[in-house]
C-alpha cells in the first residue's frame, strides 16, 4: 500500500520541471521567431529604405543632368514627332552625328547650350543631326546612372493627354531596345512601383521572406520637371531586389547568433529555474509527507527552517511551519473543548433531569375531575413550566408560564418563578394577589431584565367556580356544556419580573360536568412551518373544536401535540411547548 501511494508522489514532483520548462521552451520558442522575424524585416525595410534613397538620389541627379539639354523640351517633341523615321534609319540614330559646324554656326561649345528656338531655326537636316548627336548623348547619361552591374532602370515617359498611354521616349532597359516615341506598356513597372510601396508600408513581412529565385525589382518615380513640354512626363525607375537582399545576408548572420545565444541562455535559465523552484518544492514535500506519518511538529519545522529560498518558496515553507505549529495548539485546544462539552452536556443532562423532576408527573386525583400536562422543551433545558396541586380539601391550583429565552438561564429563571408561585399559593389569597406578590419579589435584583408570562388559576371543584389571572399570557381554551372549545380573549396583565406593583384582574368561569379547560404556552400557536408560516390561534382553536366528549385531557394534548407536529413538517421546534388539560367529570 505504501510503495503505490510514494510513486505517483515522486512522478508528480518530477514533472514540474518537465512543465515549467516546457512553458518555458514554448515562450523562448515564440520570442525566438519573433526576434528572428523582427531582424529580418528590420534588415529589409532597412535595405530597401537605403537602397531607395540612393535610387531617388540618383533620378533626382538625372534629372537635373537633363535640365542643363535647354532644348529638351525641343528635343523630346522632334523624336516624339519623328519616331517612325529615326527609328527606320536605327544605324543612324545608334551612331554619333558630327554636329560641329552647327554649334561652331551657333557659336555654341556644347550640344547642351543649343536653345530650343535655335534648334527651331535649324535646317530639317541640321534638325535630324542635332536630334540623333543629342539623344545618343542622353542614352549615355541614362547608360550611366544605371551603374556598371546593370542594377538601375530609368524609362523617360511623357504624356499628350490625360487618359492617354503615355509615350516611352528613352530608357537604360537594355532588354528594352530603342523605344523612341513608342506607345508605352508599362503596367509591369507600375507593378513593380506598386510592389515597392506596399513593401514599404504594410506587407514588410511578405516582401522580406519572399526571397523568390528570379530576379524581383523594386521601383519609383518622379516628375521629369526638366521637360515642360507636355501634359506629364515622369521619369520611372527600379532596381533589383539583388540589393536588398545582399545586405540582408550579414543580417542573417546577426539573427543566428542571436538565436544561438537565446537558446543558450534558455539552457541557463532552465538549470537556474531547477535549484529556485523544484528541488526547493521537492524539499518541502518531503518533510510534509514525512510529517503526515510522524505527526512530530518540532521535527516538521527544523527540516523546514533548513530550506533558505529567498521567494515565495522560502515564505511557504515558513507559513507551513507556523501552519503546523497552529494545527497542533487548535488540536489541543479542540481536545479541551471536547471535554468542556462533553462535561456541560453531562451538567446539561443533569439539569434537564432535575428541571422534569421538578414538574409534576403525577397529578391529583378526584372524582370531579381530570387532569393532565405535558412540557418538550426546545433546548436541553427550557423556560416554560407547569404546576397542579390540592390547597385544602376542595381547592385545585394551576399554572403554566413561559420565561423568556430558552437554555440555562431560562431554567433557573423558571425555578425561582415556580417556587415562588406555589409558595405564595399555599399562603393564599386571590390569583391576582398571588401574581402581584410574586411580581414584585421578581423584580427584585433583576439586572438580565428576564420576564415570565402567567397564567395562574385556582378551581373550587365542589362548586365548579375558577378564579384565575393572567400575566401577559395566551387566552385560555375553555369548553362549556355542548359547545366546542373556544379561545376567551380578555385583557391581560404586564408579565412579571418588569414592573414592581403591577396590578392583575381576576376572571371568574364556572365550570360544569364535561367543561374542560386548556391552558398553552406560546410554543404551540408560534410554531413554525418550513416556509416561514405559523401555526396560530385559529388553526389552534380549529384542532380543539375537532376533539371529541370522550377524549380524556391526555387524548387532547396527544391531538394538539400532533397536529403541531404534523405543521412543522420536520422544521426545527421554535420554542417549548407546554400544555395543561383539565376535564370536569
Amino acid at each position: 500500500m505504501g510503495i503505490s501511494e510514494t510513486k505517483p508522489n515522486r512522478k508528480k514532483r518530477r514533472k514540474i520541471v518537465m512543465q515549467i520548462g516546457a512553458i518555458i521552451i514554448v515562450l523562448f520558442a515564440i520570442v525566438i521567431m519573433a526576434v528572428g522575424n523582427m531582424v529580418t524585416m528590420s534588415s529589409f525595410s532597412t535595405s530597401l529604405a537605403g537602397n531607395m534613397n540612393m535610387f531617388e538620389y540618383y533620378m533626382g541627379a538625372l534629372n537635373d543632368d537633363m535640365k542643363e539639354y535647354r532644348a529638351l523640351t525641343w528635343l523630346v517633341d522632334y523624336w516624339k514627332e519623328h519616331a517612325d523615321d529615326l527609328l527606320n534609319d536605327k544605324s543612324a540614330l545608334q551612331g554619333t552625328a558630327e554636329i560641329d559646324d552647327i554649334l561652331k554656326a551657333l557659336s555654341k561649345s556644347s550640344i547642351k547650350d543649343i536653345t530650343a528656338e535655335e534648334a527651331a531655326a535649324l535646317s530639317e537636316e541640321d534638325q535630324k543631326r542635332f536630334a540623333i548627336r543629342s539623344y545618343r548623348d542622353l542614352q549615355d547619361l541614362f547608360a550611366y546612372y544605371q551603374s556598371e552591374d546593370e542594377e538601375y532602370y530609368v524609362i523617360l515617359t511623357v504624356t499628350e493627354k490625360e487618359g492617354e498611354d503615355p509615350f516611352v521616349i528613352m530608357t537604360n532597359m537594355p532588354e528594352e531596345g530603342i523605344m523612341l516615341g513608342e506607345i508605352g506598356d508599362l503596367r509591369e513597372i507600375e507593378a513593380v512601383i506598386e510592389n515597392t510601396e506596399a513593401a514599404t508600408k504594410a506587407e514588410v513581412w511578405k516582401w522580406a521572406f519572399s526571397r523568390p529565385e528570379k530576379m524581383m525589382l523594386f521601383g519609383t518615380w518622379i516628375p521629369a520637371d526638366a521637360y515642360a513640354g507636355s501634359l506629364d512626363a515622369k521619369i520611372l525607375g527600379a532596381f533589383s531586389a539583388e540589393l536588398v537582399y545582399s545586405y540582408m545576408t550579414y543580417t542573417d548572420f546577426i539573427r543566428n547568433e542571436v538565436i544561438v545565444m537565446m537558446l543558450f541562455i534558455l539552457v541557463i535559465i532552465l538549470i537556474c529555474l531547477y535549484f529556485i523552484v523544484p528541488r526547493p518544492l521537492s524539499l518541502v514535500k518531503k518533510c510534509v509527507l514525512e510529517y503526515s506519518d510522524t505527526k512530530d511538529t518540532d521535527k516538521l519545522v527544523n527540516n523546514l527552517s533548513a530550506i533558505h529560498s529567498e521567494n515565495e518558496i522560502g515564505d511557504f515553507a515558513d507559513n507551513f511551519s507556523s501552519l503546523a505549529q497552529e494545527m497542533e495548539r487548535y488540536t489541543r485546544e479542540m481536545e479541551r473543548l471536547a471535554g468542556e462539552r462533553e462535561r456541560v452536556a453531562t451538567e446539561l443532562s443533569v439539569a434537564t433531569n432535575i428541571q422534569m423532576q421538578m414538574l409534576p408527573h403525577i397529578f391529583p386525583e378526584n372524582e370531579k375531575f381530570s387532569l393532565f400536562a405535558a412540557s418538550t422543551a426546545a433546548k436541553e433545558v427550557g423556560g416554560d413550566f407547569y404546576d397542579c396541586y390540592l390547597i385544602g380539601e376542595d381547592h385545585l391550583a394551576m399554572t403554566i408560564a413561559d420565561v423568556s429565552g430558552k437554555g440555562v438561564p431560562a431554567a433557573l429563571f423558571m425555578a425561582v418563578s415556580k417556587t415562588m408561585l406555589k409558595n405564595r399559593t399555599i399562603v393564599g389569597g386571590k390569583p391576582s394577589e398571588i401574581l402581584h406578590d410574586v411580581n414584585n419579589w421578581l423584580c427584585e435584583g433583576n439586572e438580565s431584565c428576564m420576564f415570565v408570562t402567567v397564567w395562574h388559576g385556582i378551581l373550587n371543584f365542589s362548586t365548579g367556580e375558577l378564579v384565575c389571572a393572567n400575566a401577559g399570557h395566551e387566552n385560555p381554551g375553555i369548553r362549556t356544556g355542548d359547545d366546542p372549545f373556544r379561545l376567551v380573549r380578555t385583557s391581560h396583565g404586564v408579565s412579571m419580573g418588569l414592573i414592581e406593583d403591577s396590578e392583575f384582574e381576576d376572571e371568574h368561569y364556572h365550570l360544569s360536568s364535561g367543561d374542560a379547560l386548556f391552558v398553552y404556552t406560546d410554543g404551540a400557536p408560534e410554531a413554525n412551518a418550513p416556509d416561514g408560516s405559523m401555526f396560530g390561534e385559529e388553526k389552534l382553536e380549529s384542532v380543539l373544536s375537532s376533539v371529541s366528549k370522550d377524549d380524556t385531557p391526555q387524548m387532547i394534548i396527544e391531538k394538539v401535540k400532533a397536529a403541531v407536529d404534523e405543521f412543522e413538517n420536520g422544521a426545527p421546534q421554535y420554542d417549548d411547548l407546554t400544555m395543561l388539560c383539565l376535564i370536569m367529570n
